[in-house]
């Protein structure tokens, strides 16, 4: 019948010696035998039978009932490793019906609290006293007592001479359990240490099959992964079916190994959802932390009290305490290695304490090698796209710049190649040599065709910057809908049209000069934009999200009277005092006539060589035309008129001047032989005019133009006002004295 020795009664007499006994005694006896038999019979064959668990331990505790005396029965397991135990199997009447209950039952504790400690340590069933227990300060023993619980009867199971389980029969009453109670609770475990070890067999392979099954389909899933989004959302919708857990987080280690970061998470809306949430969970924290240093000295996952984090940790961790003020109480984390580098971290958390099982960590071990090998490559695609992109970026501004570069070549001046010898050009040499060695922004006045654009590229080729860029945008060429995206550049699709990213002009001049031509065109929307870029000295790319500094030195130019447009309410006060900080008029040509023989001479030698054509010079006659024409296109139409008459020219000698019309013509004429076409007021106004700029704006005093004119200075301030003469139709500059 299998049974032992033990089994038998102890009060059981030698037979042999009962002859002159009372055959009463021996039925007696034989009888209690008998009983004892074929209850562990019974209880023997109900362990015997393949039963659900829960069903099994009811089973296992009615038949008990049968003939002993308590109220609940709980099957714990031992985890001599950690050197803790739990609750395997229970069914409880009584405790269940405290509120605790369930909290109790689901936590981990340690052997050592006086009861399991005791039993692992003794081959017979032990008798406790609850009061008795809670001398020994144990949370759990406090609670047995609060549940009305006076008394325990344990008992360890062993398996292959190895101590695995324990079995704790709890009476409400104490003195339930007589001696005999005891040793039958003693041959019962017998018979149920063996059946419990092969549930638990069984559990445990079903629990590994499970396992191999859930890394198997988890594998495929992450092998499908494109980005971190999809990494986390497949870890979400697998883990949330398997795990009691809430959120889930993927950190980032630093090189160094002393910092990390999040860089994917799913987390439940009572925490997203604050203001707070994404600052926090997104900073970069140190790994001193004592969870994540834990971790990476662990080759094995780890959980985590998160109040118990927080009372041990050195410094206040605002991560921590963000969560745990949001409800989390408890996390598990494991390191993640890929080819034997710590790359990161992937952190469970859960609202409940107790919420991860040993099997849980076993399974996250197994995520843990596939999921270091997945973000591994994610963030080596993300680098290579970073990379490609870094690279497309700069071979667009590569491209863009060897256009600027040629042009640059063939135009690279200085002010010193600028042509002109009279007083107004003097004027102007000096300045640029004060302006070309700063940092200053520099705004450039002066009708079309005065040669604004060589000034700026002279400025730009005699500063620091001369070795970067000299962009030009050229403010009135575009439409007011691409200024924008010319200026500061576009992402793509972040408008119709927009294919791929582009960099703006501001980029494209980082360390050099953008030179902004008909700035008194731009529309006030991008007058604001400007004037912030030029402030902050950053921009945003049209469609972008982040902010990109620059350096960027700035020349502007107009034709405009920008004081007039601002008064006038086109042009923002508060751009033009930015961009005035250094301005300077240039002269037309009508006044540097002087200059025009000079000039003359330079586009015949240029234009003659192009045409192929040598000694070529001009007839006194073409010369006077020259200097007779009032040039309202300056020297840009100088430049041309003469490229013209070399093209129409015949031999060697320029004798006509081809000039832009024939009304031009008739009027220069007309100009040379004595102009009466003009009332007296725009005479007197333009010879005024005239002879102020010739005194260099100096009305009264020695060499004035009071003087010059012969006129009391009262009397000439009268006129100047009468004939509406301002300042600014002409800039002044102190020449200095040596």
């Amino acid at each position: 019948m299998g049974l032992r020795k033990s089994d038998m009664p102890h009060e059981l007499p030698d037979i042999t010696e009962m002859s002159g006994r009372d055959d009463i005694m021996l039925t007696r006896v034989l009888l209690s035998l008998t009983t004892d038999i074929a209850r562990l019979l019974a209880v023997s064959h109900t362990i015997a039978s393949p039963q659900e668990k829960q069903r099994l331990i009811h089973t296992i505790k009615k038949s008990l009932q049968t003939f002993l005396r308590f109220s609940d029965i709980a099957i714990v397991q031992y985890n001599l490793k950690k050197g803790v135990y739990k609750v395997f199997l229970e069914d409880c009447e009584k405790t269940r019906q405290h509120d605790d209950f369930e909290m109790m039952a689901s936590r981990e504790y340690p052997i050592r609290d006086g009861l399991h400690d005791v039993l692992m340590q003794s081959a017979t069933a032990v008798l406790f006293s609850v009061p008795e227990l809670q001398k020994q300060g144990a949370i759990q023993f406090d609670f047995l007592h609060a549940a009305g619980i006076a008394e325990i009867a344990g008992i360890r199971l062993m398996h292959n001479n190895e101590v695995f389980a324990g079995m704790a029969l709890l009476s409400e009453t104490p003195d339930s359990f007589s001696k005999e109670d005891l040793r039958q609770i003693e041959r019962f475990s017998y018979h149920l240490s063996g059946s419990l070890a092969n549930i638990l067999a069984n559990e445990a392979i079903r629990q590994r099959e499970k396992e191999k099954e859930i890394l198997l389909s988890l594998s495929a899933d992450i092998a499908r992964t494109r980005g971190l989004q999809d990494l986390i959302t497949v870890l979400r919708c697998r883990l949330k079916s398997i795990l009691y857990l809430n959120d889930i987080t993927i950190s980032l280690l630093s090189s160094n190994k002393t910092h990390f970061r999040v860089i994917a998470e799913d987390t439940e809306e009572i925490r997203s959802s604050d203001p707070a949430y994404q600052e926090l969970v997104f900073a970069e924290y140190p790994v001193a932390d004592g969870v994540h240093d834990a971790l990476l000295a662990s080759d094995s996952p780890e959980v985590f009290d998160v109040e118990q984090v927080l009372r041990n940790c050195p410094i206040k961790h605002a991560g921590f305490q963000f969560i745990y003020e949001h409800g989390i109480r408890e996390l598990a984390g494991v390191k993640l290695v890929n080819q034997n580098e710590e790359i990161g971290f992937l952190i469970i958390l859960s609202e409940e304490r107790n919420a991860f099982r040993d099997t849980d960590l076993r399974l996250l071990q197994g995520i843990s090698d596939q999921l270091a090998v997945a973000l591994a490559n994610i963030l080596a695609d993300e680098r290579i796209k970073r990379q490609l992109k870094e690279i497309k970026g700069y071979k667009e501004k590569l491209e863009e710049e060897k256009l600027y570069l040629q042009e640059e070549i063939s135009s690279g001046y200085t002010y010193k190649d600028i042509i002109g010898a009279g007083a107004e050009m003097q004027q102007l040499f000096y300045m640029l040599s004060q302006v070309s060695v700063s940092q200053s922004t520099v705004l450039l006045l002066g009708e079309t065709g005065t040669g604004k654009e060589l000034i700026a590229r002279a400025i730009h080729n005699s500063s620091p910057r001369k070795d970067k860029l000299m962009v030009k945008v050229n403010c009135a060429a575009l439409p007011p809908n691409l200024i924008e995206s010319e200026l500061f550049g576009h992402e793509r699709g972040s408008f119709t049209g927009a294919l791929e990213r582009r960099i703006g002009k501001f980029e494209l001049a980082n360390h050099g000069t953008l030179f902004l031509d008909e700035i008194g065109e731009l529309p006030p929307g991008l007058q604001v934009k400007l004037l912030r870029a030029i402030q902050e000295k950053e921009i945003e790319r049209v469609g972008g999200k982040n902010t990109i500094k620059t350096d960027v030195r700035i020349i502007a130019a107009t034709n405009r009277n920008l004081q007039k447009e601002v008064t006038e309410g086109r042009f923002r006060s508060d751009l033009f005092y930015r961009l005035n900080v250094f301005p300077i008029v240039l002269p037309p040509l009508r006044e540097r006539k002087e200059d025009i023989p000079l000039l003359a001479a330079h586009f015949i030698d240029r234009f003659a060589r192009t045409a192929g054509k040598k000694n070529v010079r001009l007839s006194s006659t073409a010369m006077k035309q020259l200097e007779a024409y009032n040039w309202p296109g300056n020297v840009r139409e100088l430049e041309h008129v003469l490229e013209r008459s070399i093209l129409l020219m015949q031999g060697n000698v320029i004798r006509e001047i081809h000039l832009s019309s024939p009304q031009a013509g008739a009027e220069n004429k007309a100009k040379t032989e004595g102009d009466y076409s003009r009332t007296l007021a725009e005479v007197e106004r333009d010879y005024i005019l005239g002879v102020l700029n010739k005194c260099r704006g100096k009305v009264f005093g020695p060499g004035g133009a009071a003087e010059v004119l012969g006129l009391h200075v009262s009397t000439l301030n009268h006129r100047i006002r009468k004939l509406g003469i301002h300042k600014e139709h002409k800039y002044f500059i102190k020449m200095p004295q040596h």
